[in-house]
């Protein structure tokens, strides 16, 4: 894939009037493979009349980001990021706190806040919704210093996210297979839960503090969060016996994870989790260990959004 350079389609109505300047930043070793078909996609769907356009691929970890700061540098209007989530959090990091709108293309494997924005898992369909996507202003969540636009996790989803970085493997099987095991072999811990103003101690499974409601592959974590409430969702899984967690797998399908009776759920604007132990945690399923309290708080409407119009 080569990098191109902003591309007029009509040069007589780029002189009539002036038209948005967008770029679609791409991993090209993002999950599903798609991306690789993204230079004749955009050229079949976008609309031409409205954009002038760039396409530039990434080139390892970390370029994302330096790629969005020159988009900002060189004027452009829309940052669009071609990949999964790991991906969004790398480019939607160097938007935060500017006028530059981030759209997305869903090329990863799980696709958690294209799926809630209604972007789906096409990227034809996806290039077509960018056509006449609004611009909305949605929260950005910090897990101490590092940012995080849909979940964080602590315990079972942490340690999955280091499992799956760590096997090199992406995809919806590999997925599954890692989180079986995890839950077969994850042993709860004990922690100090600082939410707002009041403190609970609490034997933990899994913490998620969510800013939008789904992991990848339609599992919704926590159905009530909202991406521009300035509030974070805090789902909490208690120690319970391993096949409630199991038995407990469908309701995260159908929106009803809140039922189950060892989860705690409420809304909260700062949370602080301290245990006597390093902690398996992720930001956008980026999988981290860390042996330090971990600190949550949430910047209200940081970043623009470009999002499917029937959303905004």
């Amino acid at each position: 894939m080569q990098s191109s350079h902003p591309y007029i389609k009509n040069e007589l109505l780029e002189a009539l009037h002036e038209p948005t300047r967008i770029v679609f930043i791409v991993n090209p070793k993002a999950g599903t493979n798609l991306q690789k078909n993204i230079v004749t996609t955009v050229e079949k769907h976008l609309n031409h009349r409205r954009f002038i356009y760039g396409i530039w691929p990434t080139e390892g970890p970390g370029h994302g980001y330096k790629l969005a700061q020159k988009a900002i540098a060189e004027g452009y209007e829309i940052v669009v990021a071609v990949g999964g989530d790991g991906s969004i959090n790398e480019i939607a990091s160097a938007l935060i706190n500017t006028k530059v709108a981030l759209g997305i293309v869903p090329a990863g494997s799980g696709n958690g806040l294209a799926m809630h924005l209604g972007y789906g898992r096409e990227i034809s369909r996806a290039v077509k919704l960018l056509n006449s996507a609004e611009v909305r202003l949605m929260d950005v969540g910090y897990m101490n210093d590092r940012p995080f636009f849909n979940v964080a996790g602590i315990g079972f989803d942490g340690l999955v996210s280091n499992m799956m970085k760590n096997s090199g493997k992406r995809g919806f099987l590999p997925y599954f297979l890692k989180s079986v095991e995890a839950g077969l072999t994850y042993n709860a811990v004990d922690c100090t839960i600082y939410v707002d103003d009041q403190i609970m101690e609490e034997r933990c499974f899994a913490i998620a503090i969510a800013n939008g409601p789904m992991y990848g592959y339609n599992v919704q974590i926590a159905p009530d969060a909202k991406i521009d409430d300035g509030l974070f969702e805090v789902v909490l899984l208690k120690d319970a016996p391993r096949w409630q967690y199991f038995a407990a797998v469908p309701a995260t399908l159908n929106g009803k994870i809140y039922e189950a009776s060892f989860v705690r759920h409420f809304t909260a604007k700062s949370i602080k989790v301290v245990a006597n132990q390093p902690l398996f945690v992720h930001v956008d399923g980026e999988g981290i260990e860390l042996n330090e309290p971990l600190e949550f708080t949430i910047k209200p409407k940081a970043l623009h959004l470009l999002a499917p119009a029937s959303l905004s």
